[in-house]
């Protein structure tokens, strides 16, 4: 019983965020964590806190840390519609489908808030196993089987293994080596540079 006079704390009415805004939460968070932190340093525990939800409810919906990272890349893959932009055609000006793909990751890359961690994730590819693993589950399950179905040519995914490989090296050379020819040009010199070999690899013949 209350006491009179006094002030009853009201309930919160409304209904309790869904599933949808408590995954999205999350990886809004993971990608700050990991962004800032690093894979390594980046915790499940300090990406619940920043969510604002219970740690069990990050391994609920993602499993490991390593899952959600992968899950944190590949929101921002697709968020910025990259499965898309090699399966169109030339757009407006002329631009092709490769110089598009090329200037959208390297953005990606400098501009988004996972872009430090994952080139944080590149430079531990030849010393850590973890690393190794997380980047090649993103290449195949996002890269290999995400893109390939946009694609109409033959060997859909021998076209993405070849211009994956392309823009692995242009990544390294330019994000963790930074070897200087390539760090000087800007994002859309590189693209314009780069994307026709990748137009040649997603659209053009494949000789044995």
């Amino acid at each position: 019983m209350s006491t009179p006079g006094a002030v009853v704390p009201s309930r919160r009415r409304g209904r309790r965020p869904g599933p949808a805004l408590g995954r999205e939460r999350i990886l809004e968070a993971a990608n700050v964590e990991f962004g800032e932190r690093g894979f390594q340093g980046a915790t499940v525990r300090s990406i619940a806190n920043a969510a604002g939800v219970d740690a069990k409810l990050v391994h609920y919906y993602f499993g490991t840390k390593a899952e959600l990272f992968t899950a944190a890349i590949a929101e921002t893959f697709r968020s910025r519609g990259f499965p898309d932009l090699l399966a169109e055609h030339a757009g407006e000006g002329g631009e092709s489908p490769g110089t598009r793909y090329v200037a959208g990751i390297l953005t990606a890359l400098e501009t988004s808030s996972i872009g430090p961690a994952f080139i944080g994730l590149l430079r531990n590819l030849g010393t850590h196993e973890e690393s190794r693993s997380i980047f090649l589950r993103f290449v195949t399950t996002e890269l290999i089987s995400g893109l390939a179905p946009h694609l109409a040519g033959e060997h859909p995914e021998r076209r993405i293994t070849l211009a994956g490989s392309q823009m692995l090296g242009i990544v390294l050379a330019r994000y963790v080596l930074r070897i200087p020819p390539l760090v000087e040009l800007s994002t859309q010199e590189v693209a314009e540079l780069v994307g026709p070999t990748i137009d040649r690899y997603i659209l053009g013949e494949l000789r044995r």
